[in-house]
């Protein structure tokens, strides 16, 4: 009777146990089945953390090369020729005055989005620091790109466009250190 009993304790044992690995083997074949599906949907690149922030860097540098070449005139190297002696001084007193005086640089915001905050009401804060001119276009663009407003500081450009707002706000928020000295930058 002890070894009938041995035996069909032995027999259940042995069915539970292979009932789990059978368990476990399904589970590990749905996700690789998952896994299979996301791989062969859109080829979208993976990026590291450190090839991120070398792209946040790289295009926040070029946003502010772009606003600093929209505010700078441009300077080309011309050859002058050289006066002669016969030139009158009303002429060079007319060429002084038609020199262009030096263009103002685009004035600078530094813009803390807080969390939470919605669509609408971020394209009133940015309309009311003059980053943007048209909130609805502002909130129909991020609508239909389907990006979401990050939270933080942010550095805007009076009168950019729609793109260059919604490029910065959905891009790497500044830390309060860099917020800090941007403002402080701005007040010397």
């Amino acid at each position: 009777m002890l070894r009938n009993r041995l035996f069909l304790i032995g027999l259940g044992m042995g069915i539970i146990i292979g009932a789990l690995l059978f368990q476990l083997m399904l589970s590990g074949e749905q996700s690789r089945a998952r896994l299979a599906q996301r791989d062969a949907g859109p080829d979208e690149k993976q990026y590291t953390q450190v090839e991120v922030d070398a792209l946040i860097k790289a295009e926040r540098d070029s946003v502010r090369d772009d606003q600093k070449t929209t505010t700078e005139p441009e300077t080309s190297p011309e050859v002058k020729p050289t006066p002669s002696p016969e030139v009158d001084a009303n002429k060079e007193n007319e060429a002084a005055e038609a020199v262009p005086e030096e263009v103002k640089p685009a004035a600078q915001h530094v813009v803390r989005i807080k969390a939470g905050l919605g669509l609408s009401k971020t394209a009133e804060l940015l309309a009311s620091h003059q980053i943007i001119n048209n909130e609805a276009a502002f909130v129909s663009s991020m609508k239909k790109s389907k990006k979401l407003v990050r939270a933080g500081y942010f550095l805007f450009y009076e009168g950019s466009t729609v793109e260059q707002a919604i490029t910065i706000v959905t891009s790497q928020p500044l830390t309060e250190q860099e917020a800090a000295s941007w403002t402080d930058g701005n007040q010397e």
